[in-house]
């Protein structure tokens, strides 16, 4: 049986905290977050994108703290749950890994960014 349960958050919420133990794997069902590092912007979450899983699948702390920056509605799957879930509709995983590619397409872009700064800044 799969548990889920569907949660509800306010701009300014935060939906998962960094260094929190993983227990759930969310699905973003409507609205807009953002993923942070230590208070800094590394990402953006959108409807239909998965997040919170690499620590559920890992066994690792949070890496990022998950803020609401319009009103979410979230499903959250126990992470037991969603790993029997992911082995049974393998499209689950698929679109996992896409939304992974795009989140290091994205870090690659700001790494390109940082490194032109910090070499103009060298000159």
């Amino acid at each position: 049986m799969i548990k889920t349960t569907t949660l509800e958050f306010q701009p300014g919420d935060i939906i998962i905290r960094e260094g929190d133990s993983a227990d759930f794997v969310y699905t973003l069902t409507s609205g807009h977050a953002e993923a942070s590092q230590s208070g800094i912007k590394v990402g953006e979450i959108y409807a239909g994108e998965v997040f919170g899983a690499l620590a559920a699948f890992s066994g690792v702390k949070r890496n990022a703290t998950v803020t609401a920056t319009r009103c979410c509605s979230v499903e959250a799957t126990y992470k037991d749950s969603f790993i029997t879930l992911a082995r049974r509709q393998p499209d689950i995983c698929v679109k996992l890994i896409n939304d992974m590619a795009r989140l290091i397409s994205d870090l690659n872009e700001s790494i390109l960014v940082l490194s032109s700064s910090a070499s103009r800044v060298e000159r």
